[in-house]
């Protein structure tokens, strides 16, 4: 018996170290399904912006943008900020800068859920990315 509560103390001090090293990794590396800082730069976070805005020109997201007013084409002048989270996939969260082409501008809140081995998947109709949030506001000049 005194050979189990050794082990059993061994086993929960090993259990200790291991969690408060875990701990301090890198934030970066906070896990699954963690929210995390995105750099704006990063070439995945361009193209979830360029996929908002293109999908927002044509009004295809799913009645989410339709009552969104512009004059003509929208174009993206800035990410403001953006985070990223695994999921069955990368959830983008955005806050996007943008224009009409009378440069009245607009800040989307936004998510894009990426999918990529989604593509051409049921006959080609999945597309691998998906708006699951869209906000709009318009801002005065």
């Amino acid at each position: 018996m005194e050979q189990f509560f050794q082990f059993f103390f061994v086993l929960l001090l090993a259990s200790g170290v291991f969690v408060n090293a875990t701990s301090k990794h890198d934030e970066h590396h906070r896990g699954l399904g963690a929210v995390i800082e995105a750099d704006v730069n990063d070439p995945a976070i361009k193209a979830a912006a360029d996929y908002v805005t293109s999908t927002a020109n044509k009004n295809n997201c799913n009645g989410l943008c339709a009552s969104l007013k512009r004059h003509g084409n929208l174009r993206l002048l800035e990410i403001v900020s953006a985070k990223t989270q695994v999921v069955a996939g990368t959830l983008y969260k955005m806050e996007l800068l943008l224009a009409d082409e009378k440069g009245q501008q607009v800040l989307f809140t936004c998510s894009v859920w990426s999918r990529p081995w989604k593509k051409g998947q049921n006959g080609g109709d999945d597309e691998i990315n998906h708006i699951t949030k869209f906000h709009y506001q318009y801002i005065d000049p």
